[in-house]
């Protein structure tokens, strides 16, 4: 009974970290060449994306700007755009690889599930923007997930965090 309690309060820290790990807290990110040690084809997708230039599409004037900076991302970093940890949560304690093949255990230390939601806390109504955000159109755009030689339990794109809708 007793260590059964124990296991609880452990877990319950744990989902309680979750939160504050999601929000970015520095110190916490390992950045895109760490998740792509792993996931090859999706480093590859978002090299070759708007999100990897998304630091550098800012005009020099909003660069230290926090509204800006807060989605584009920061050079003062060294992790400049929109990089995988934006979307799927600062990587610290879900990286290692045994950690990333627990589902459950990943989620609960920080690893995100990406959807149409995670995407609208950037891509909102008052973002500048041409045209209005359209979730189906753009996901094509960024579109990663596990590469065909990758374990599908390690929580990359679609099948593994819920990216899509």
């Amino acid at each position: 009974m007793r260590s059964g309690l124990g296991v609880l309060v452990v877990l319950a820290g744990l989902v309680a970290g979750s939160v504050v790990l999601a929000t970015g807290v520095a110190g916490q990110f390992e950045g895109s060449a760490r998740c792509g040690e792993c996931h090859r084809a999706a480093l590859e997708a978002w090299q070759t994306s708007i999100h990897a230039r998304a630091q550098q599409a800012l005009p020099s004037e909003h660069a230290a700007d926090p509204r800006c900076v807060q989605c584009h991302g920061s050079s003062e970093t060294g992790r400049a755009g929109v990089q995988c940890e934006s979307c799927h949560g600062a990587g610290k304690h879900y990286s290692a690889r045994y950690v990333m093949k627990d589902s459950r255990l990943s989620r609960i230390v920080g690893l995100e599930d990406v959807g149409e939601k995670t995407c609208r806390r950037c891509h909102t109504g008052s973002s500048p923007s041409i045209q209005p955000f359209d979730y189906d159109a753009m996901w094509k755009l960024i579109e990663h997930g596990l590469a065909p030689d990758e374990d599908a339990t390690a929580g990359s794109g679609p099948a593994g965090t819920g990216a899509g809708k």
